[in-house]
């Protein structure tokens, strides 16, 4: 599923890569007393490690240097847990495809399909908690705050298909076109992700998926014009 964060800062400014939640610093542990945002840190690390399967509140606790206990103090059971890091995977992917978009310039075009690139970039550069975001099915008590991230990194892709498609195109018309574009971009990046042979450049097939999605886009456009 798609659709709050314990951590904002993730969405680049102009000129900047952005590195959010999803790196992989150095382990350093627990301290000035900022808990909550070391434990979905060293989560999402976790989840790019072991996948949701292998997620538990102790490991994250250990990786943060702290007992397992202190994490329920800020997240009353792992649900909670992983709907954070959920929502932080969300808010660093979001500043991701907006920083692309930045960087691609002016034409609609480009700048939408610099998201795809930037997007199959980041699941093969992190493969951090996707399978999470997609499809975990988060109880109602956790479920808003996956949500409205989501509604963030959708609307980025909204606004962005809106202005490269043709003045007065419908809502329902515009939500096709960026399904379509993170369904290409996403379903690419993980046949590659799950490969037999991890993927060498991840430039590369980022730089493919832009041009997969310029191509659609362009021919998407001129068949609503022809």
């Amino acid at each position: 599923m798609l659709e709050g964060s314990y951590i904002d800062e993730t969405t680049p400014r102009p000129g900047e890569r952005r590195i959010g939640p999803v790196s992989r610093p150095t382990r350093r542990g627990y301290h000035h007393g900022d808990l909550p945002a070391v434990l979905v840190r060293e989560g999402v690390a976790l989840l790019a490690e072991a996948g949701v399967a292998g997620f538990s509140v102790a490991k994250v606790a250990a990786r943060a240097g702290v007992s397992s206990a202190a994490p329920y103090r800020h997240f009353p059971d792992r649900e909670a847990l992983l709907a954070a890091c959920a929502a932080a995977i969300l808010a660093d992917l979001t500043g991701v495809l907006a920083w692309a978009a930045e960087q691609a310039g002016p034409d609609p075009v480009e700048r939408l399909a610099a998201t795809a690139g930037a997007y199959a970039g980041y699941v093969l550069g992190h493969r951090a908690g996707i399978d999470l975001v997609y499809s975990h099915d988060f109880g109602v008590t956790h479920r808003e705050a996956v949500h409205e991230q989501s509604r963030r990194f959708m609307d980025v892709l909204m606004k962005l298909a809106a202005d490269a498609l043709p003045a007065g195109t419908s809502w329902a018309g515009v939500a096709d076109l960026v399904y379509v574009h993170v369904s290409a971009a996403h379903g690419y990046a993980m046949l590659l992700a799950g490969g037999t042979r991890p993927p060498q450049n991840v430039e590369e097939h980022a730089a493919r998926a832009t041009a997969a999605a310029r191509d659609h886009l362009t021919g998407h456009l001129a068949r609503l014009r022809g």
